[in-house]
């Protein structure tokens, strides 16, 4: 399997890519081919994309150095703000107060 990725942003084709890229401004360089072969493989993709840093290399024994340099560049920074729509009751105790008082802030009531 073959998916690429341009300015964090995934795609299942070369040419939807490109057409991304080039509507971003971006130079060839910003297309990351990234060919996953088995399921061993997106293991260690997916692993790597979660937790990048030193240890994502030869992950397993699978990812090579130029894939390392892929997945690096492609890793994403996941987001911890929580979305409005989520309900309170859905979060821990620890996130429920901060997420609260966020939204009284903002004025969402909930209501919207």
């Amino acid at each position: 399997m073959i998916v690429y990725n341009v300015a964090r942003r995934w795609f299942t084709e070369k040419v939807p890519a490109e057409t991304y890229r080039k509507s971003r401004g971006l130079s060839p360089a910003h297309t990351l081919k990234i060919e996953v072969v088995g399921r061993a493989d997106l293991a260690a993709l997916l692993n790597a994309l979660c937790e990048p840093g030193p240890d994502t290399q030869n992950v397993s024994g699978l990812l090579i150095p130029e894939q390392v340099a892929l997945v690096d560049r492609a890793y994403v920074e996941p987001s911890t703000s929580v979305p409005d729509f989520v309900p309170l009751f859905l979060l821990d105790a620890s996130q429920r107060a901060a997420v609260a008082a966020d939204r009284t802030a903002r004025g969402c009531t909930g209501e919207e």
